[in-house]
């Protein structure tokens, strides 16, 4: 990959994986940082020699990655202030087919917090960040089907929460 491409694959991804480190931290400058960090480890592995199939996909993998390192080391659990996040200009991606219809997306950004974070991860990646499922399974090490039943779950996880009397 030339450093033209690099270029060109960092104007392409660079907000999507700003907003998925941003939501998965609930921090706007930690989201920045790791988006950042992101793109340099992939840098560093393409000049030093590893050739990357899918450019989106090992991004995402490298972000995942950076963000278990991040919580690890400040031995907190991630949430997310998204009423604070909005305040400072961070604006989720609207999305017609919504993981839950008739809701605020706030609303829904603000529950999924409250998700176990095998669905959590499954349900941003799948809705906030519009992976494809298979691209999920690649990216969390699992089967495209364990990936699809993660989402479904965590959805089905979301609406029981949205609405506990159904």
């Amino acid at each position: 990959m030339t450093q033209q491409e690099f270029l060109e694959a960092y104007d392409r991804y660079a907000d999507a994986i700003f907003r998925h480190c941003a939501l998965r931290l609930g921090n706007r400058e930690d989201g920045k940082d790791l988006m950042q960090d992101t793109f340099m480890h992939a840098w560093e592995a393409i000049t030093g020699g590893i050739a990357v199939r899918n450019m989106r996909a090992y991004l995402y993998r490298i972000a995942n990655n950076l963000i278990v390192d991040f919580v690890r080391r400040s031995k907190r659990r991630p949430s997310t202030s998204l009423e604070e996040m909005m305040e400072e200009g961070f604006d989720p991606p609207n999305r017609e087919k919504g993981p839950v219809k008739g809701y605020e997306e706030q609303i829904v950004l603000e529950t999924l917090q409250h998700i176990e974070d095998p669905y959590r991860t499954a349900v941003i990646l799948r809705f906030i960040d519009g992976l494809p499922p298979r691209e999920i399974a690649a990216l969390l090490g699992v089967s495209a089907n364990v990936a699809s039943v993660r989402v479904n779950r965590g959805i089905q996880k979301l609406q029981s929460l949205l609405d506990p009397h159904e």
